[in-house]
This record gives structure tokens, C-alpha cells and sequence, in this order.
């Protein structure tokens, strides 16, 4: 089976194979050998010195692990899509005060609502996803760190679960307290772990806020990250595999896989305005990991997603509560093909000219 969905990507066999290594454990010191030599290769894909927590969890888990963590009452989230959403939705669920910045989806976060926010209130943090994989919208992150510098009582949470690995964020030059992914997306691992940087400002901030918990709680990784350990039980053939992905990456070169991807999804944009397909994400914000389209031509890919899985192929029709609102809206639904990850632009073209025998 060959995935061109947002997540998971596709998994290399050598990179599957990592994973096979004999179990050790995790309190000895081959463990913690194995630990410590993934903290370079992280820093130098996040471009921070920062630390770079490993979580045994989804990219979900550092939604629950900054918030809990770091933000005392009150937290400013921009919402322009699925995930954004969700993760506002998961600060009021551990009993913050959330203000909201409000977009459609489709549109990107803009550094003006960002500011206007900012001044009018009391905020712990500003939330943001950078790439919203429901809509293949990337904001621009430079222009709002611009306003972040403004505040810098305010700490900067930025969810790049879709992009780290996919795209160039440079953390410290950003000044981004806590940015995060998840290892199913463009680090093209399987589902299983999370990681973050951390910032000394957020890490001060934790130290005031009660409640913080325990598995999620960035004060006892912080603790154990300095051992070259993990507070609980960690995946280590996750670790393995992320050992061996980050050997690639250096290989590769950090900037050439950013190119290559960029290459994917100019691609298919490209193909898509040929084929008769519209962008559904926001010019100027285009996602260079996702690239959701508008299905201008009313193609059933309910049909192709079900014929191609039986010749092992797996796509995606769209998100599906995206979809649902803008068909009731008699609008065209969306598609989405992922550029980012290991896949090669032989790979996505020939899944767009199979595609293309469905119309």
C-alpha cells in the first residue's frame, strides 16, 4: 500500500526495518546513549539550541502538554481550520479562558490580527498551527514573529505537526517557544511519538502554573530529557527509527529535502490548474506538504479512493467535516494529495496521471 493522505505518510522499508532492532531497556545505559544522540540531529532540523522533548504520544499530546503547562488563565488561539479548532478546544477542556482569532478555513493566520489581539488583552500564550493540514494553508511565520517580539511576556506556541521535517523553520531565529510535530507526517516515521522544543521563558512559566499533571507535563520531561531519559516508559522502536530517519535527513540535506518537497507540490499544483482543479488554500499561503484542492469538476473521489485502494493505493477525498459543511453550502467539496515526507516527484506523478484515467 502506497499512502498519498496527510497522514501517516509513507514509511520507508528501511526505515520500517530500524524499528526490528532487539528491545533494551529503558532505565540502562544503552538507552540513554540512544537518547542523547538524537538531541543533535533535532536541534539542527528545529535550527534551535533549545531542548527538543521527545513524547511517547501524537502531536496531540503537546497541545495538552503547553497548555497544562504554561498558560496560567488565559490563551489568545488563532483558528483557521480542523486542527486549530481542536486545539482551542483542548485548552477549555483543561479549564483555560481561551479568546479566539477567527478565519475561515481556507485562510491563513495574519500578523495585523495577531497585533490588534495582543494589545486589547492579557494573554499566558498566543496558539497558532502553522500548517493546517485540513486545507493546506501555511501562515507566514516571520511576519508574525515580527509582532511576537512586541510581546514578550506572551509566549508563542506554534503547532508545526505537518510541516517540520517538510518546510525550513528556524525556531530560535523565530523566536518560538514551543514548536512541535508529530512523527507521521513529513519526518515520515509511523504514528507513535511527538516532539517539541522548549524554550527557558516557557519553561519559567511551567514553573508557576499548578496542575500541570504528570505524562504531559514538560517540567518532568525537561527532568528527565537532562538524564538522557524519559519520565515513563518510552517507544523505543520509535526512537530507533528516528535515529536512522535523522541520519537520512543529513544525507539528503536538510535544504534539499525542503526543496524536494517545495518540487512535489509545485507539481501538483500545477497539474491540478491543468486538470481544471482550483486551490482551495489561500494564495500566497500555500502549503508546500499538502495541497488541497477544490473539486471544480465534481469528481466522485469517494469511487477512485475505493477503486485505487484495491490496486494499493491509498488517497484522501478531503477532510471529511470540511467537506460536509461546504456541500451544504452547495459548494465544491475538496481533495488533498501530500507532497511531503520521503515521497519522490516519480512517485506523485505517477499518481496523478492514474488519477487522471477517472475523468
Amino acid at each position: 500500500m502506497t499512502l498519498f493522505i496527510p497522514g501517516p505518510t509513507e514509511v520507508r522499508k528501511d526505515v520500517l526495518a530500524a524499528m526490528a532492532k532487539p528491545q533494551i531497556g529503558h532505565r540502562t545505559v544503552e538507552f540513554r546513549e540512544l537518547f542523547s544522540s538524537l538531541k543533535p540531529g533535532l536541534r539542527k532540523l528545529l535550527y534551535t539550541e533549545l531542548d527538543v522533548l521527545i513524547s511517547t504520544s501524537s502531536g496531540s499530546g503537546f497541545w495538552e502538554a503547553s497548555i497544562r503547562s504554561c498558560v496560567q488563565r488565559h490563551a489568545l488561539h488563532a483558528t483557521n481550520g480542523a486542527f486549530s479548532k481542536k486545539w482551542a478546544s483542548v485548552a477549555e477542556r483543561c479549564g483555560k479562558k481561551v479568546t479566539r482569532i477567527e478565519y475561515p478555513f481556507g485562510k491563513a493566520v495574519k500578523a495585523k490580527d495577531v497585533e490588534e489581539y495582543l494589545q486589547k488583552g492579557q494573554y499566558d500564550a498566543f496558539c497558532m498551527v502553522h500548517n493546517e493540514t485540513s486545507t493546506g494553508v501555511a501562515s507566514n511565520l516571520e511576519e508574525i514573529a515580527e509582532v511576537m517580539k512586541k510581546h514578550p511576556d506572551v509566549l508563542w506556541m506554534v503547532d508545526a505537526v505537518s510541516s517540520i521535517a517538510g518546510t525550513k523553520i528556524e525556531v530560535d531565529k523565530l523566536g518560538i517557544d514551543i514548536c512541535f510535530a508529530s512523527s507521521q507526517k513529513a519526518l515520515a516515521l509511523p504514528a507513535g511519538i511527538a516532539i517539541s522544543s522548549v524554550s527557558d521563558k516557557a519553561y519559567a512559566k511551567a514553573a508557576n502554573v499548578e496542575g500541570r499533571g504528570y505524562y504531559f507535563d514538560l517540567l518532568e520531561l525537561k527532568k528527565s530529557y537532562d538524564k538522557d531519559m524519559t519520565p515513563y516508559t518510552p517507544s523505543i522502536p520509535h526512537l530507533y527509527a528516528l535515529q536512522y530517519q535523522l541520519g537520512m535527513f543529513a544525507k539528503e540535506g536538510l535544504e534539499e529535502r525542503f526543496t524536494r518537497q517545495r518540487k512535489n507540490a509545485d507539481y501538483v499544483r500545477q497539474w491540478a490548474k491543468e486538470q481544471g482543479f482550483t486551490l482551495f488554500s489561500e494564495e500566497g499561503y500555500h502549503s508546500d506538504t499538502i495541497v488541497c484542492l477544490s473539486n471544480t469538476k465534481d469528481v466522485d473521489f469517494s469511487r477512485i479512493k475505493k477503486d485505487l485502494a484495491a490496486k494499493g493505493i491509498t488517497m484522501d477525498a478531503g477532510y471529511g467535516k470540511l467537506n460536509e459543511a461546504l456541500a451544504a453550502e452547495g459548494k465544491p467539496t475538496t481533495f488533498r494529495i501530500a507532497t511531503m515526507g520521503d515521497l519522490t516527484l516519480a512517485e506523485l506523478e505517477d499518481f496523478t496521471q492514474q488519477l487522471e484515467n477517472y475523468w
